[in-house]
């Protein structure tokens, strides 16, 4: 079976954003103990963007069945980080 969609993955986004911000610290660390343009240059390393990807596999169905029964389920998974989460619903129309 194949994904419905592809997605970020929070959790990785996350991280991502607190690596960078991690990396801009400890090059703060640095600032009179290295050349200027040493200091200048590590700056220049942490990417301006995070380097997310779509690895967060996306699976849903929703529906009403031949009983009245609306429905509805998602479940994902991250190929990346492991993150998942699962969620469903089913509640039964007024048919009156």
């Amino acid at each position: 079976m194949s994904a419905d969609n592809w997605a970020i993955c929070p959790k990785c986004k996350k991280f991502e954003l607190q690596h960078k911000k991690q990396l801009k610290k400890d090059a703060k660390k640095l600032y009179g103990k290295i050349s200027s343009k040493d200091y200048l240059q590590l700056f220049k390393e942490i990417p301006d963007k995070i380097a997310c990807l779509e690895t967060l596999r996306e699976n849903y169905e929703m529906g009403v069945d031949i009983h009245g029964e609306f429905y509805i389920s998602y479940d994902c998974f991250c190929d990346k980080c492991g993150f998942t989460h699962s969620f469903s619903h089913k509640k039964r129309l007024s048919l009156e």
